[in-house]
């Protein structure tokens, strides 16, 4: 009878110790598969994100996939999905490399809803009009571990072990966007408000870029044909409601020339958000256009973000009014004494360092953020 119970008890521990193995090998791939997912999720993001930042910046000298950190003209597709997949290349999961070269990853790009958290217009694409406040460029980033894809999937112990099951496919999905923002950093803009009236002159919104010019001259400034209309921006002392702007202080009550050389230096001391009340100050100041040429000397200028206003009906100083946006302009000539103006045009695809959050496009963007 004992030898009975004793050979019981051996069947017993031997089955015990085969669930207890059966267990052991499927938290062994349980831990494998978030392992590997959170692998995969990591280089879909990184190369999303890398893609994106390129999307407003020009394509390096003799690179095909790399970018400069100079701002384009004009949203550099191709260099953003080359400079995704390069990305993609540089990395790994389940402890082998991520291809470039078959199907198991799709790289694209083209405009992304915010609001609804999908393509805009449905389909993933460079050309989607009419843009709105909430579409916003974007790479899309899929990598998928699957027969015939990125080394296979994910080969489970417990299947080759103690058979049946299956081993498990898997994907990660990533899209960066870059948003115009909402709201600026610190640093990030020149005291010089603009009209509204006058960016709505010069400014396509429906196109999202500069309008061109059509004439070589524009109110005494000489222009290039199918070059961004160039402009004078000068005080409402001396310009119409529409073709000028003024010194504001942000969201400090300081009318002094020193006080305005002081922020031309050192930019905005706190963050500006749309909608914050801004400080427009009285009379033309014209020694700060001589301190912003110090600053931005010419050539070659600079490109640079202002704060927009609304003061169609005339402007109003030594009082606030709120900021409706952020533009981006590049300075070309800076001019004081007599003349008193800062001439330059507007431009696309300029980047607001440490801005965030979504405004109307005005030609600044955001660093790009992931979005999905």
């Amino acid at each position: 009878m004992k030898r009975q119970e004793n050979g019981s008890i051996l069947v017993l521990m031997a089955g015990l110790i085969l669930v207890l193995a059966g267990f052991a090998v499927l938290a062994i791939d349980v831990g494998r598969i978030y392992i590997v997912r959170n692998e995969m999720q990591n280089v879909a993001d990184a190369a999303a994100l890398a893609g994106a930042n390129c999307l407003t910046k020009q394509t390096l000298a003799g690179s095909t996939s790399e970018c400069t950190s100079s701002p384009a003209t004009a949203l550099n597709w191709d260099i953003a999905v080359a400079k995704a997949t390069s990305q993609l290349g540089l990395n790994s999961a389940a402890n082998l490399p991520i291809s470039t070269l078959d199907s198991g990853h799709q790289i694209n790009a083209g405009y992304w809803n915010l609001l609804s958290g999908n393509a805009s217009g449905g389909t993933l694409s460079t050309t989607f009009t009419p843009i709105t406040a909430n579409d916003k460029p974007a790479v899309r980033v899929v990598i998928t571990k699957d027969i015939g894809q990125n080394n296979g999937p994910i080969v489970m112990l417990t299947r080759m072990i103690f058979g049946g099951g299956a081993d498990v496919p898997m994907t990660a999905r990533a899209v960066s966007v870059v948003s115009s923002p909402s709201t600026v950093s610190p640093g990030s803009l020149i005291p010089q408000a603009i009209n509204k009236c006058m960016f709505d002159l010069y400014w396509d919104s429906t196109t999202g870029s500069p309008k061109i010019a059509t004439a070589t001259t524009l109110n005494g400034v000489p222009q290039v044909i199918g070059e961004p209309w160039r402009i004078r921006i000068g005080s409402s002392y001396h310009y119409g409601t529409c073709e000028s702007g003024q010194w504001t202080s942000f969201k400090l009550d300081v009318n002094s020339a020193s006080a305005i050389k002081e922020l031309i230096n050192n930019g905005n001391p706190d963050p500006i958000n749309i909608g914050d009340q801004t400080w427009i100050e009285p009379g033309t100041k014209a020694s700060n256009y001589n301190d912003l040429d110090s600053k931005y000397p010419t050539p070659p200028g600079a490109d640079v973000t202002v704060a927009v206003v609304d003061q169609a009906s005339g402007w109003s100083t030594n009082s606030q009014t709120p900021v409706v946006a952020f533009a981006g302009f590049h300075i070309d000539d800076v001019r004081g004494g007599s003349d008193k103006y800062i001439e330059g045009h507007f431009i696309k695809s300029t980047v607001a360092s440490g801005s965030s959050g979504i405004g109307p496009y005005y030609g600044t963007y955001t660093p790009p953020r992931l979005a999905q």
